[in-house]
């Protein structure tokens, strides 16, 4: 073995091996490793991951309305389904007991937090049993539906409850649960559809699951399907912690239910049916239906979907239409307040009018709205415009300019009254970007305070959570957070080829040197 070591050791010091050649050995095997080193983390999902020290403070923007429930003597308390210190240590379960933590500090008359074992069944400061089972199944008490919830150790339980001395008289309680107890805690988290966190919402979900115990009731909005929508996650999370229920709408086979709050079209890309005979049913007929009992739409449809019909002309009804021509549907470009070269990624701000007004004033959202191929709107009646371009826009179709009288109307509300004295109403936005995971969580735009003025000023549906603070995150998996072996086998896979380039760098300077 030692002549081996010495001849190896004779022929890399020899002058009959160039360095040239070293090097190209030296190279190669750096790029191998590197290749190997890519591979194995692309198979098998490890990432090096190293927990920032993140700013996990609460705003004030909740100051007000936690205020008058305290005012009101209301107390919620906040169960974690594991024991404090299993929490602490938990890769994603830490920062949300620093939420809660933070929540408790600040609202130390409102929020009180417990711990219990969830597989015990025992509480950590009484060591007193605690039965998780009465939360599995919540009935609204508003609408009478039945709702069932599922509790593992990282579920985390909202609790109101009033007694008068003997009894139970009101007790309202929300699970925030994630099924897939390998992560825990995502739904604290924005993640985009390859399962990647974007960012930590634990503020947001803190102040909307409060509200949600403290209000007896809430509505249901229905997402339609059967036409290719193409709902984004963040609408749903956005529409739960509005205070909705949120289910799944095919009239096809059913009618709007009656305890329908609203109903979502988003992103279709097949039309909805209509029939000429007023006495067969339809999606269509089962809409106006809803109308007539004053119901309430969010509808966002792709510029480039192609023409939908039967949809437009119910949006029509509502005295909105979206700008066609004979070479498809015009998009707008904004030179003066785009934020990408092409001119089509937008920042839209609020218009003129008292729908528009009252949503701005709810929100405080004055840092713009940013949209993306967006296609302009021609109002009617009783249609306001809520969202506007700048002047300097311009509106294209096929590449060339077919509009250029800016500003442009982007986004519309309007309310249609029908023969019982009631008004149904409806938002429409031609684009997709509206709720676009990347357009919501971040911070030079206010597009998730923008949605919630929609639904809490134009569809009063309560008070939403505006304000709240998301604390952003470079591209990371959500499954990463809790993986340290992970984090360790990464670490000495992507040390090897810097080990490489060392022994090899001194090599070639001892040899240089001699």
């Amino acid at each position: 073995m030692s002549n081996i070591k010495e001849k190896f050791t004779s022929l890399l010091s020899g002058r009959s091996f160039p360095s040239a050649l070293l090097t190209v050995i030296l190279i190669a095997a750096v790029v191998f490793v590197n290749i190997i080193a890519y591979t194995v983390t692309t198979a098998f999902g490890l990432y090096l991951y190293e927990k920032e020290e993140d700013d996990l403070s609460i705003s004030s923007a909740g100051d007000g309305y936690f205020a008058d429930a305290i005012a009101e003597g209301k107390e919620v308390s906040v169960i974690f389904c594991s024991y404090e210190k299993e929490v602490r240590e938990h890769a994603t379960g830490s920062f949300v007991l620093e939420t809660a933590k933070n929540f408790a500090a600040r609202y130390p008359d409102l929020i009180n937090l417990k711990f219990v074992n969830a597989v015990t069944k025992l509480e950590e400061e009484s060591g007193e049993p605690f039965d998780l089972s009465v939360y599995k199944t919540y009935r609204d008490p508003g609408s009478g539906e039945e709702y069932k919830f599922a509790i593992n150790p990282t579920s985390v339980i909202f609790e109101y409850k009033v007694d008068d001395g003997e009894a139970i008289v009101k007790h309202n309680y929300r699970v925030v649960t994630d099924t897939s107890t390998q992560v825990g805690y995502a739904p604290f988290y924005t993640l985009d559809s390859t399962g990647t966190v974007t960012s930590y919402n634990g503020e947001e979900i803190f102040a909307s699951m409060v509200r949600w115990v403290l209000n007896d009731s809430h509505s249901t909005a229905y997402v339609t399907v059967g036409h290719g929508e193409t709902a984004d996650v963040s609408l749903y999370n956005i529409l739960s912690c509005a205070g909705y229920y949120v289910k799944q709408l095919n009239l096809k086979r059913e009618s709007v239910p009656e305890d329908a709050g609203l109903v979502v079209i988003s992103n279709p890309r097949n039309d909805f049916e209509r029939s000429s005979d007023p006495s067969v049913v339809t999606e269509i007929s089962r809409l106006e239906n809803y109308v007539e009992r004053g119901g309430s739409f969010f509808v966002t449809v792709d510029p480039y979907s192609g023409a939908l019909p039967v949809l437009e002309s119910f949006v029509s009804s509502f005295g909105i239409t979206v700008a066609s021509t004979d070479a498809g549907r015009a998009v707008v470009k904004d030179s003066s307040l785009a934020i990408t070269p092409d001119g089509f990624t937008l920042v839209a701000n609020h218009a003129e009018g008292s729908a528009a007004e009252a949503m701005l004033s709810a929100s405080g959202a004055e840092r713009g709205v940013i949209l993306r191929e967006v296609s302009p709107v021609t109002l009617l009646g009783n249609a306001q415009p809520v969202l506007v371009s700048s002047r300097s826009a311009i509106a294209q179709a096929g590449g060339e300019t077919v509009n250029n009288a800016a500003p442009f109307v982007l986004a519309a509300c309007s309310e249609l009254p029908n023969d019982g004295g009631k008004s149904a109403r409806l938002f429409f936005l031609p684009s997709v970007y509206l709720t676009a995971e990347d357009a919501v969580v971040t911070e030079g735009y206010s597009n998730k305070d923008f949605i919630y003025s929609v639904f809490g000023e134009y569809f009063e549906c309560g008070d939403m959570p505006y304000g709240t603070r998301s604390v952003l995150y470079d591209t990371q998996k959500l499954e990463n957070l809790t993986m340290g072996e992970a984090r360790l086998y990464t670490a000495l896979i992507m040390a090897v080829p810097a080990v490489i380039l060392a022994v090899g760098a001194v090599i070639l300077i001892r040899r240089k040197n001699r």
